[in-house]
């Protein structure tokens, strides 16, 4: 009985998703976007506010685990498991932007959002989901000091290529940079490097606002 719940809250879930898509994509991300989603779709405002109680934050958050759920789901027709541990990690990242180029915009948007300050949502944690779906997806079992600096470097390259992504259409350049930075990765083998490493990768968060303006 529970289970049948739970598959028939995520469907709604997922229902409310769809018009979410539609409304960002009509009138942009806005803080009244839900009443605008209720009006032009006939849903029920109370319904999505009883799904979604903490409105625009929630629907994002949950609109990026089903992207990490989807691309676990695309991963597991892959033979990733005979490729090096580097090559894993580039088709992984390859996977995930080809399933958000099906939506570019929409995504642009929702990046766009989570890296402005909001009490549900921050940054930080959505980059750590993503990252460490990736690494698992990899293979990684890591449970030493290693753990932390895999999803701390990937976050910064992660980062990178996602403003690349969302500014630009150039394939050939977006798998340049991922390699150029996996490759520095696997030749670092000093904590301290890798530190510097990720700082150097990691963009400015006001540089990165500004180039979505």
């Amino acid at each position: 009985m529970l289970k049948n719940q739970n598959k028939f809250l995520l469907n709604k879930r997922l229902e409310i998703l769809k018009f979410f898509k539609k409304s960002i994509k009509r009138n942009g991300l806005r803080s009244d976007t839900i009443k605008l989603m209720s009006n032009d779709y006939d849903i029920n405002e109370n319904e999505i506010n009883l799904l979604f109680p903490q409105g625009n934050s929630n629907i994002i958050k949950f609109t990026l685990d089903q992207l990490n759920n989807d691309l676990e789901k695309y991963c597991k027709k892959l033979n990733l498991i005979k490729l090096p541990l580097h090559k894993r990690i580039k088709k992984i990242l390859l996977c995930k932007i080809l399933l958000m180029d099906k939506e570019k915009d929409f995504y642009r948007k929702i990046f766009l959002s989570i890296l402005l300050p909001k009490k549900n949502l921050s940054i930080s944690n959505q980059l750590y989901n993503s990252v460490n779906q990736i690494w698992i997806i990899a293979g990684d079992t890591s449970v030493d000091f290693n753990y932390y600096t895999k999803r701390l470097i990937l976050a910064g390259i992660y980062t990178r290529v996602l403003l690349f992504f969302f500014n630009n259409n150039n394939q050939d350049k977006l798998e340049e940079i991922i390699d150029t930075n996996l490759k520095r990765v696997s030749k670092i083998p000093e904590l301290k490097l890798k530190i510097k490493l990720l700082k150097n990768n990691f963009p400015n968060i006001l540089k990165i606002i500004k180039n979505f303006n």
